[in-house]
């Protein structure tokens, strides 16, 4: 990767924002063994301060609960290492297609700001969790595909039925209805960029039919998508995580 981009390393994390403001990034990934409450708080402060930056979250300590409240967070994606530049590369690929540079102007986070999860609960996760966290990251992996619960229940060794109970126990949703608002939330992050059309927007989170978007955006969002974009920074949005 660094073959195509230029890569800029930020270790205190209170130079991360003069860095951003000076590097103007396409995107940027923050990178974790065992995060701490001090790092996660840096990353919702970077989030919240620039909210149309795409934000890559890695880290080789997970749990449902630090998934939940990445993607809470709107993090573009939650990536659990070890994993190989080939695995990065795909997930990042469907972003890049989008993203524009320089950035334009941000608008304002409406998403209210999640609590970070307490450390106790960062522990070994029981076999509703697991299912979970397998399911999640197949998802987010796959999310721009047409993707069915049949399919990740696959993936996950397990049946449909044990799945989606383990699922909603897991992550306190349903297959179906994480899967809609995990795509549409991802939208949001797109329609950031005006040189992506609507359709472009829709095709790249998964649902191609641009009817069928714009109806699922409007019912859980409150207004269409091009409304969205036409919305200044400093209306608040409602967000379909609320």
């Amino acid at each position: 990767m660094s073959e195509q981009f230029r890569i800029q390393h930020v270790v205190e994390p209170s130079a991360l924002a003069q860095s951003i403001e000076q590097a103007a990034p396409l995107l940027t990934c923050f990178e974790y063994d065992y995060p701490d409450l001090p790092a996660l708080k840096a990353l919702r402060a970077t989030k919240q301060a620039h909210p149309s930056l795409p934000i890559l979250m890695l880290t080789v300590h997970h749990s449902e609960a630090l998934a939940v409240w990445a993607f809470r967070t709107r993090v573009w994606d939650f990536l659990v290492k070890p994993l190989t530049t080939e695995e990065l590369c795909d997930r990042i690929a469907p972003l890049l297609s989008v993203l524009e540079s320089p950035r334009q102007a941000q608008r304002e986070n409406a998403m209210p700001a999640p609590l970070i999860p307490p450390e106790s609960r960062f522990g070994v996760p029981h076999l509703g969790q697991q299912a979970a966290q397998a399911a999640l990251a197949y998802m987010h992996r796959h999310y721009a595909e047409p993707l069915r619960l049949k399919e990740v229940a696959g993936a996950c060794q397990m049946n449909r039925y044990e799945f989606s109970r383990a699922f909603k126990r897991g992550v306190g949703l349903t297959f179906r209805e994480y899967l809609c608002r995990y795509r549409l939330e991802r939208s949001l992050e797109l329609l950031g960029n005006p040189h992506a059309t609507v359709s472009e927007v829709a095709c790249a989170v998964g649902l191609p039919n641009v009817s069928h978007f714009t109806r699922t955006f409007h019912h859980r969002v409150g207004i269409t998508p091009s409304q969205y974009r036409r919305e200044t920074g400093t209306q608040k949005m409602h967000s379909p995580l609320q």
